[in-house]
Parts: structure tokens; C-alpha cells; sequence
């Protein structure tokens, strides 16, 4: 068993120490999700997803620069295989007094943590970004 989005934050930021335009990771519902709401925030440029042969999907996320230094300072993830963490909308925590972003898994999708808190729902805290 693989921890698909720990996999996809390494390839993130290995892609950013080393000036990549793009990565690219096995795709899956969860991960687009993801990558649906980094681009929303800004954090990355664009994303795709790409048919491969014996209907598998590869991800494929373009990374955002500012005057050549990354647009994403740090990415963590929270919720893991072995420890999950739930938290209330209510009790939501702010990822770098708002500067960031959390990434939660809900019954409505994947969705960040400002969407949470204004509609009320509470869910597994997947990353925080910033």
C-alpha cells in the first residue's frame, strides 16, 4: 500500500528545489481534488489528466514561480495512513493566520478549509500548504 499524497507532495517539492516546469504522479480522484484547489489558490500554474495504457491516469501539475523562487513555501501533510485527523468547522485551524491553505476530504470532495468554514463542514485534514 502507497500513501498516494505523500507521494505527491515529495514530487512537488523535489519538482520546486530543482526548477521543474511540471511533475507528474499516478492520478486519482483525491489528488485532483487537490490539485483542483491549489489551483485555486493560486499555488500552481495548471494541471492535467492524461489517459495512460491499462486505464491508469497520470497527473500532471505545472508549477507557478515569482521572480524564479517557488510560489509554494512549504507543503505538509497532516492526515496520515497510520494517524487521521479529523477537525470541525469550528475548530478548523488557520494555516499561517490565513496566509496558507488547508486541504480537507469531506462528503462534498476535496475542498480548503475557507470553503469549510463557510458552509460549515468539517472533515479530514488532508495538507497544508504555504
Amino acid at each position: 500500500m502507497t500513501d498516494s499524497i505523500a507521494n505527491l507532495i515529495i514530487n512537488i517539492k523535489n519538482g520546486l528545489l530543482v526548477k521543474k516546469d511540471s511533475v507528474s504522479v499516478d492520478g486519482s480522484n483525491i489528488l485532483t481534488g487537490i490539485a483542483k484547489i491549489l489551483k485555486q489558490e493560486g499555488f500552481i500554474e495548471d494541471f492535467k489528466i492524461t489517459d495512460q495504457k491499462n486505464n491508469k491516469k497520470k497527473l500532471i501539475i505545472k508549477l507557478k514561480y515569482f521572480d524564479r523562487n517557488s510560489v509554494i513555501t512549504d507543503i505538509k501533510q497532516v492526515s496520515k495512513p497510520g494517524l487521521k485527523m479529523y477537525s470541525e468547522s469550528k475548530n478548523m485551524p488557520y494555516v499561517k493566520n490565513g496566509y496558507g491553505v488547508g486541504i480537507l476530504s469531506t462528503n462534498k470532495g476535496v475542498i480548503s478549509d475557507k470553503f469549510a468554514r463557510q458552509n460549515n463542514i468539517g472533515g479530514e485534514l488532508l495538507l497544508k500548504v504555504w
